[in-house]
């Protein structure tokens, strides 16, 4: 199977800027050295000499035989490639691993076998579709039990009220028994356990280490760690790290957690139960990119609307569904601005505390120029969930729609900001921007971060060649 050069270099940019890449310096150069050489077809020159004095940067007169340095660091190259694939890059389109014989890498594609599996309705559709379920558990290891412990169980019950405004999935806080040794994940009941550990840290600060479990399976599937300032336990603060446990845990289009319950859902070979499968067909819509992805989900999403008219989770993905369609130009929804009016109207009625009701309420008011209401309900979305990145990369959209740059671009910047793990598409905004007022050399910097570009380039070339509200 052929694989495109472009998108071996994108991983290869992916695993360099990963958290288990980015400290280890010469497993970074061994990695690029050797992908490098191998997409030149030099895969036959590469030994363990040529790695160390051209990758690593050794002396001429390195001596292989009396030195085990290339074969030691290969060791731990292949169980850190193998790390990486089992979390951050485990739903990666193309997989690089080093050779079991030899020192050149290997290039796969990791696209499952059957992306699209059938799934199987059940005779009575629950009222709402739902994602992945996650307890929230505080855990403390400071010796100062009696400040800590208040601390950290605050801190947790403040994160999961958040999760409240977040969709697709059902977040719930661990009671305030404390975790012990015989307490295990599978008790909860939930698809997902994150832990929130305090340990203590110098300087009066604590360290917050927040891990991911998924509890059919046990593996660690997120891990991520941040300082606390015992003395600034203000929302200002705490914020950021909120955001970033979110985003990537439970965001839209990245969330760890989305993408390993629908693995799962998958792997497991059972019918989909009917209040999964709008969010499941999500997920693959998002793998695929496609137009056919796009209409096999948006079809399952109009006959789950068919049957549960009031899934209020369901509209909202339909919602996001014309956006899309707007975008990308499927065409698949007829009279799409007619359409997208009736489901905010009914999102607004029915929920109205939710935050992407307004949201695409927003993006229903500018397609049909009512800039007033539009600018009204996208700052309600922005009020009710200012943490959800993704809202706040489409609330950046809408501004700009709008014409206000100077509160639409920074909001899509600091979106990017947040995480590595971000979709490359936010980029596409910041690109057209820079087009349209002249700075074309910043327009082509935005458009090279784009790893995809032939799922894009419908959407680069309507938006760069159309009005503003194209943006969307």
């Amino acid at each position: 199977m052929s694989i495109n050069k472009a998108l071996v270099l994108s991983e290869l940019d992916s695993i360099l800027k990963s958290r288990h890449f980015r400290s280890r310096r010469v497993l970074r150069f061994f990695l690029h050295y050797v992908v490098t050489q191998t997409l030149a077809d030099n895969a036959a020159k590469i030994t363990q000499y040529t790695i160390a004095v051209e990758g690593l940067g050794k002396s001429a007169d390195f001596n292989s035989a009396a030195d085990p340095l290339i074969r030691i660091q290969a060791g731990r190259l292949r169980k850190l490639l193998e790390e990486y694939y089992t979390t951050e890059g485990r739903f990666n389109p193309i997989r690089i691993e080093l050779a079991t014989r030899g020192y050149h890498a290997t290039f796969t594609h990791q696209t499952t076998q059957a992306v699209y599996q059938p799934i199987t309705l059940e005779d009575i559709p629950s009222s709402l579709s739902q994602g992945p379920s996650i307890v929230c558990i505080p855990r403390t290891f400071v010796m100062d039990d009696a400040s800590s412990w208040p601390f950290i169980t605050r801190l947790t019950r403040d994160y999961v009220n958040i999760l409240t405004h977040f969709n697709g999935c059902q977040v719930v806080f661990a009671d305030e028994m404390r975790w012990q040794a015989n307490t295990t994940v599978q008790q909860y009941n939930t698809d997902f356990a994150l832990f929130l550990d305090l340990h203590a840290a110098p300087a009066k600060h604590y360290s917050l280490k927040c891990s991911l479990i998924h509890t059919p399976t046990e593996q660690v599937v997120w891990a991520q760690s941040f300082s606390l300032n015992q003395h600034d336990t203000s929302q200002a603060s705490l914020q950021p790290i909120f955001k970033r446990i979110a985003h990537d845990t439970l965001g839209y289009e990245q969330g760890v957690a989305h993408h390993v319950w629908a693995r799962h859902l998958l792997d497991s070979g059972k019918p989909i139960a009917a209040q999964h499968q709008v969010m499941l067909s999500l997920r693959q819509q998002l793998w695929e990119r496609s137009p056919q992805a796009f209409l096999t989900s948006l079809q399952i999403c109009e006959k789950r609307l068919a049957q549960a008219p009031n899934d209020v989770q369901a509209m909202i993905v339909y919602a996001d569904y014309c956006r899309t369609d707007y975008l990308l130009k499927y065409q698949q929804i007829e009279t799409l601005e007619e359409r997208l009016a009736y489901v905010t109207d009914a999102l607004l009625q029915l929920a109205p505390g939710n935050a992407y009701s307004h949201l695409y309420y927003a993006l229903s008011c500018l397609l049909l120029e009512e800039h007033d209401m539009c600018l009204e309900a996208v700052q309600q979305a922005q009020a009710i969930n200012p943490l959800d990145v993704h809202l706040n990369v489409l609330a950046g959209i809408i501004h700009l729609g709008l014409g206000q740059e100077q509160i639409g671009l920074p909001l899509i910047q600091q979106s990017i900001a947040i995480s590595p793990f971000y979709p490359d598409w936010y980029h596409i905004p910041l690109s057209q921007l820079h087009y349209r007022q002249g700075r074309y050399l910043e327009a082509r910097q935005e458009a090279q971060k784009i790893k995809l570009k032939h799922v894009w380039d419908t959407a680069l070339h309507n938006m760069l060649l159309s009005p503003a509200k194209q943006t969307l």
